[in-house]
């Protein structure tokens, strides 16, 4: 591909980021107040949800196309690049406040999901794959983390019913279907977007060569990150930090249930040993710093965001240089 239009597709992929964020948030968070749910229940599931499209997509399509490297890597890369950087950057940023129910619920049940993907791929032993081992993740595995997503769909929602602290302020039907299309179309902007951006992402990475698991930990993981990373700053900056902090817990449990569930059901994925031995373990040992973090001091401030960020450089170094 032209490099010419590579770097449009970087460029316009950035605008709609941006601009798909700013209208998702806005009108989101907007949106739940005036129905009397809390906004971190909007992150973890409507903004969380939607922000996991383009995981789900690239998994999807690669497959299909038979490229499981790609399509695991894409969402255990982007997990990792969800606590690492976004959370990272957006820390750095502000501090971002972590409400009880967080840690009392959410950050339990993304430790879980966490450990469940490491865990299943174990049942049934190593697969010889012509020159390689792999561990597979079955249809029958794909129907367990579709199951576990339900349920902690239900504890939200249930969790969210049971609330009583959230008064909603009047707003007329028009106004409530204005901030509706907004989120809409912020959403559509921001999917859009980080498509766009993903495949000029993928075009620069072939044209260097690099290995497909390695494009999927980290550029593609890195792209499909975009919507969450956009999302996440703007709704910090703007005083949402419950969406920020949902969005990317919320994504997280998305990201394995929901994507690795209903690709594995579609077409059982062979996933690498060298995944199981080093990226499962750096997505699980990301997440419990995620979970001991919010727990010992009920926020993440700019040091623990730095901290965050420099993790997650040295993991990608050793991605291309290899260390481990």
């Amino acid at each position: 591909m032209d490099i010419a239009v590579i770097i449009m597709q970087l460029a316009f992929g950035a605008i709609g980021l941006h601009f798909g964020a700013e209208w998702l948030v806005s009108g989101s968070s907007k949106l739940a107040l005036s129905f009397g749910v809390k906004p971190l229940i909007i992150g973890l599931t409507l903004v969380a949800f939607g922000t996991s499209a383009p995981e789900l997509t690239v998994s999807m399509t690669s497959a299909l196309q038979g490229s499981a490297d790609l399509s695991v890597g894409n969402v255990i890369g982007s997990n990792i690049a969800n606590i690492g950087l976004v959370l990272g950057i957006a820390a750095l940023l502000k501090p971002i406040h972590v409400e009880p129910e967080v840690f009392r619920r959410d950050l339990p049940a993304m430790l879980f999901v966490a450990f469940l993907i490491a865990l299943l791929p174990f049942i049934g032993g190593p697969v010889q794959q012509g020159d390689n081992v792999v561990f597979m993740l079955d249809r029958w595995k794909g129907v367990v983390l579709i199951c576990v997503l339900g349920y902690v769909l239900f504890r939200m929602f249930w969790g969210a019913k049971s609330d009583t602290d959230v008064k909603p302020p009047p707003m007329s039907t028009g106004r409530r279907a204005a901030l509706g299309l907004l989120t809409v179309l912020g959403l559509s902007v921001l999917l859009t977007g980080g498509t766009i951006f993903v495949e000029g992402a993928v075009s620069a990475a072939h044209l260097l060569g690099i290995p497909e698991l390695v494009i999927g930990l980290t550029v593609v993981a890195i792209g499909t990150s975009l919507p969450e990373l956009a999302t996440s700053i703007v709704a910090i900056i703007r005083g949402e930090s419950a969406i920020g902090l949902g969005n990317v817990v919320g994504s997280n449990i998305f990201n394995i249930c929901m994507v690795l569930g209903l690709v594995s059901l579609i077409s059982p994925l062979a996933i690498d040993a060298h995944v199981m031995r080093l990226d499962m373990i750096v997505m699980l040992v990301f997440t419990a710093i995620l979970a001991m973090l919010a727990w010992t001091g009920r926020s993440i401030n700019r040091l623990e965001g730095v901290g965050l960020i420099a993790l997650y450089v040295l993991y990608v170094v050793n991605l291309f240089m290899g260390w481990v």
